[in-house]
């Protein structure tokens, strides 16, 4: 019995072990494929409709997280589903279906992911209720009645949906409901009717209930070691105690008061609040420092030519007045070795001259041009008035400028060497720009238009003195007109077009009396003009280095980010692609449609926070100065890399 025992004991122990170790065996199996999954990285993602497509796959990628290259994990594929539906649900299609098609190569480690997309139908809207404003005045009403942004029989949208909800909240809060809100417990409630795909929208409100108004506002200045003043604060503040409370007023004055350079920023919060419903307001300000001391760097243009420069700049944003700033610059351009431009210079803005809508600015400057043909020292004075419109009109701004110069010119073509200039130029400019970026523009328009006359003061100033001053008389007219269009949503290309078209008319006679200077001229050809030609080089003119009195010249350009849903280098990089057209002639009279040049080419962009680094690739299509069999760009094909191309290298976008 007792061997008996044992042997069976051993028998059952070895079936256990046996047991015990497939267990383990299957388990290993299991966690190495487990691994192996892991580590599979993902080759392709595509995206499959089974009904209709309503969104390009370029959009439905941005609302996933996985991406090439990462790797595969079905926790974030099972978390894309959702982010999917989501993102249909929000767009109005609230019964879309989204599945998963998954095919893993093992031998090369890569799995490709595919989304199989039901849209089914689009729900629209039915009705709008807005509950909440038992309390609030018909007049109030009436205005967020005139609210558009949603209609009855529009698609659902989640954005339009607040951005409606926030107009609401807006209208309340900008006509004395300063506490009016979104429900917490329930701010927006969708109800959906599938049979007919209709959906009802409830905004539920509370607080709409107390109309309120401005009371009293202090200041907090902190640490005002400058003593900047409270009345000056006060005199950016646009509501009026008593008035009724309006949100936009107390945002318009913290915006105005941080325009003060001085001014850091300025937050407006509410304080106390008083029986009859007036709110008195703390102001809290900080400050700039006072003093600032930096170099730059910068890009340019002058007379066409594109200068890389820099200097060293110090700025005073409190000089002799709260607002009053005081900028001292040493500036340093180079196109060349042998032409570059040197100025020293000391610009006063008073940013409120007589009334608040008028800024003066007022440029002192002493410098040195080296160009091809003369080389001049000057001594000049810019006095710019500024007077800003309003931002929902037409034509937003007007300047009114008055330059002088004082110039010692040496020229190289002259038997005396040298001549003293006195030149002046007075001008109205009026401009127009809605255009949505300063740098790099996808959508707008912008539109100025100048005229302006040269002469009247050295006229007066070598009336009363016989000393050898020459100047020069002339009219002038320009007018630049930009436009931008977007061709997708996240504005990755961009056709733009602009064009500009300027005259200048001389007058008078007598022997101090010369032809207007290059610096009012006009010149074609350069890296912001006709592209296929360098800077200066294109114009019907006798001497193209001293420019023109007429000017015709446009461009058409198509701008594309080439891996926008990239990330790293590669995201910032784009190309042009463009056509030229324009020309320049001695006056008006001597213009024709047949002399208009064409240019057409490529370029390369790489966006920075300062605007796009950019070469440009420009070949000379039509080239009017030639003679006939080889105006055209493929008349002459040895030619087309060496007289008919130009490399133009910038910082900034070329319109």
């Amino acid at each position: 019995m007792i061997d008996y025992d044992i042997k069976y004991y051993k028998d059952s122990n070895f079936k256990n072990e046996v047991f015990l170790m497939k267990i383990l065996f299957l388990l290993l199996l299991f966690s190495v494929k487990i691994a192996s999954q892991q580590l599979l990285g993902v080759d392709e993602i595509n995206f499959k409709h089974k009904d209709k497509k309503s969104f390009d796959d370029a959009i439905l990628s941005d609302a996933v997280s996985i991406s090439k290259a990462d790797v595969y994990s079905r926790k974030i594929i099972e978390s894309d589903i959702a982010k999917l539906k989501k993102f249909y649900f929000d767009n109005g299609f609230f019964d879309t279906v989204v599945d998963t098609a998954i095919s893993i190569d093992y031998e090369n480690e890569e799995a490709s992911v595919t989304f199989i997309i039901t849209e089914n139908r689009k729900y629209r809207i039915d009705s709008i209720v807005i509950s909440g404003i038992d309390k609030v005045p018909a007049e109030t009403i009436a205005k967020i009645k005139k609210i558009k942004t949603l209609k009855k029989n529009d698609y659902y949208n989640r954005a339009l949906i607040i951005q409606h909800q926030s107009e609401i909240i807006d209208t309340l809060q900008n006509n004395g409901f300063m506490n009016a809100r979104l429900s917490l417990d329930s701010g927006t409630i969708i109800t959906r009717h599938k049979r007919e795909g209709m959906v009802n929208v409830k905004f539920n409100l509370e607080a709409a209930d107390s109309i309120y108004y401005f009371g009293k506002t202090t200041m907090n200045i902190k640490n005002n070691k400058y003593g900047v003043s409270e009345k000056m604060l006060r005199e950016e503040i646009i509501y009026k105690e008593g008035e009724l409370y309006s949100k936009v007023k107390k945002q318009a004055s913290e915006r105005n008061m941080t325009k003060i350079p001085i001014i850091s920023s300025a937050k407006i919060n509410v304080g106390s609040i008083q029986n009859d419903k007036k709110v008195n307001f703390n102001t809290e300000v900080v400050l700039n420092k006072k003093n600032e001391l930096s170099p730059y760097i910068k890009g340019s243009n002058f007379e066409n030519r594109f200068y890389l420069g820099g200097g060293i700049k110090y700025l005073d944003k409190a000089f002799f007045s709260d607002k009053r700033t005081l900028s001292l610059e040493l500036d340093e351009d180079f196109n060349s070795g042998n032409i570059n431009r040197t100025e020293l210079s000391a610009t006063i803005t008073e940013p409120y001259f007589i009334i608040r809508k008028i800024t003066l600015i007022n440029k002192l400057g002493i410098g040195f041009n080296n160009l091809e043909n003369y080389k001049n020292y000057f001594l000049s004075n810019l006095t710019t008035l500024n007077y800003f419109i309003a931002p929902y009109t037409f034509y937003n701004n007007i300047y009114f400028d008055l330059s002088e110069e004082l110039i010692w010119i040496k020229y190289d073509t002259i038997a005396t060497g040298r001549q003293t200039q006195i030149n002046s130029f007075l001008s109205f400019t009026i401009e127009h720009d809605n255009t949505n970026n300063v740098l790099t523009p996808s959508s707008g328009f912008y539109h100025s238009m100048l005229v302006g006359t040269s002469g009247l003061l050295p006229k007066l100033i070598t009336s009363i003195t016989s000393k050898e001053i020459f100047y020069s008389q002339f009219f002038k007219a320009y007018t630049l007109n930009k436009f931008y269009f977007s061709l997708d949503k996240k504005a990755n290309n961009i056709f733009a077009t602009d064009i500009k078209i300027g005259d200048i008319i001389e007058y008078g006679a007598g022997e101090k009396i010369i032809p207007a200077q290059p610096q009012y001229k006009f010149f074609s050809g350069g890296s912001s003009s006709v592209r296929g030609w360098n800077a200066k080089e294109n114009g019907m003119l006798d001497n193209k280095l001293d420019g023109g009195t007429f000017l015709v010249e446009g461009s058409f350009e198509l701008r594309k980010k080439l891996f926008p849903d990239k990330e790293g280098f590669m995201k910032n990089l784009g190309a042009a692609f463009f056509l030229d057209y324009g020309n320049v002639w001695e006056t008006h009279k001597n213009f024709h449609f047949s002399e208009i040049a064409l240019a057409i080419g490529f370029g390369i962009r790489y966006y920075l926070f300062i605007g796009p680094i950019r070469f440009d690739f420009g070949f000379k299509l039509y080239d009017p100065s030639q003679p006939e069999g080889n105006k055209w760009l493929f008349e002459n094909f040895g030619e087309i890399f060496k007289s008919k191309f130009a490399l133009q290298f910038a910082i900034g976008e070329a319109f």
